[in-house]
């Protein structure tokens, strides 16, 4: 009897411990409705699934007290519909100003928020996490590796292989945000030609044929470093609010054997009675590289400039917008997306269609593929 007791009262505990999580979850389904693309295929009615942590499906658990908390999220992942695991997060204070955080975690100096692309300032990963808080001072010392890897690895008689591992301080009073960060050995300097991303899923600012030079061959420029520490990356941001008007800027550099190139970005975004904007520029200038080099041999611009922009005006039910991306401004052919559409709800279901332009399709880049995709969502 006092068996059966004991059983029923470790049930009730963990059962009331599942009820105390935090519980969200929210469900997407995107399509097309209608697609010509630069091939001259016309197709129509796709149905899809779309995901990434920030969208959906996603579903999120969560729970903590005043010392410690977790945080699990499940999700399916473009168009594969297996529920997976994609991010788990366990954190502890030892101490109210002492933070630490194992498995995945999210630091950066700023974001743009059309998009929430992630921009050569956005630090942080899969690791060990440590952050002090002291009155609106923060500082983050974080540990990057892949799940499984260890982050320092030495063999004998050679010198330690080291994954990435960052710093970053912040302050935060009336006269707005600032925030500095210091990034070392930041991933491959190996480029996806398909992608355009790193190897270690970061984002890269460079031109596949600067990277990879003449032909097909996917050899970079340049070979990896025996040293521990093979390349920094740093960055100073700030940003405030001035009567409505969120703004930031940041400027980043990366260094190799040298001072390969230097990034600012800028992010304004706001709105006037119905009319909303929001806007993102951010050129890369290659400074002293193997990769200057190579653009000066194709006698092409050391320069380039991701411009993001979009507008909206709130209706009665419906909110109409206007999209801008291009990922290069400056290149000497036009590829950019456009999207023209509108956003609303039915009842509990949001939904967002829209007409979708994207320039420099086609073998000569000379086309244009044209599409009108829609998202249905629906949070619970």
């Amino acid at each position: 009897m006092k068996k059966i007791v004991g059983i029923i009262g470790a049930a009730a505990v963990l059962v009331s411990s599942i009820f105390a999580a935090d519980v969200a979850a929210a469900t997407k389904i995107n399509g097309s409705l209608f697609s010509y693309d630069a091939a001259k295929t016309f197709s129509m009615f796709k149905e899809g699934n779309d995901s990434h942590d920030y969208a959906n499906p996603n579903i999120t658990f969560s729970i903590s007290d005043d010392k410690a908390g977790a945080t699990v999220k499940l999700t399916t992942d473009g168009d594969d519909t297996a529920v997976k695991m994609t991010t788990q997060t366990i954190w502890f204070q030892p101490i109210d100003a002492l933070k630490i955080t194992l498995g995945n975690h999210d630091v950066a100096l700023n974001k743009e928020q059309i998009d929430w692309t992630e921009s050569v300032t956005g630090l942080g990963g899969n690791g060990y996490l440590i952050s002090v808080n002291v009155s609106g001072f923060g500082l983050d010392f974080g540990l990057s590796q892949a799940n499984g890897n260890f982050w320092l690895s030495k063999a004998d008689g050679v010198d330690p292989a080291i994954s990435a591992f960052f710093i970053k301080a912040a302050y935060g009073a009336d006269f707005g945000n600032i925030g500095a960060f210091v990034e070392f050995n930041r991933g491959a300097t190996a480029l996806d030609p398909a992608t355009g991303a790193l190897s270690g899923g970061r984002r890269t600012y460079a031109w596949h044929d600067a990277l990879f030079g003449l032909g097909d061959d996917p050899k970079p420029c340049w070979g990896p470093k025996d040293s521990a520490i093979k390349n920094v990356l740093f960055g100073a941001g700030y940003g405030n609010n001035f009567n409505g008007i969120n703004m930031f800027v940041n400027v980043a550099g990366y260094m190799d054997e040298k001072f390969e190139w230097v990034r600012p970005e800028a992010y304004v975004s706001g709105s006037v009675d119905a009319f909303s904007y929001s806007a993102f520029v951010a050129p890369v200038i290659f400074v002293d590289s193997d990769v200057k080099d190579y653009l000066d041999y194709l006698d092409q611009k050391a320069i380039g400039c991701e411009v993001v922009a979009k507008v909206s005006y709130a209706m009665d039910g419906i909110t109409p917008y206007a999209y801008f991306k291009d990922t290069d401004l400056l290149a000497k052919k036009f590829t950019a997306t456009v999207k023209l559409g509108a956003t609303g709800s039915v009842g509990l279901m949001g939904w967002n269609t829209w007409l979708q332009i994207d320039t420099g399709k086609g073998p000569a880049q000379d086309k244009c593929d044209i599409s009108v995709p829609f998202e249905l969502t629906v949070s619970f």
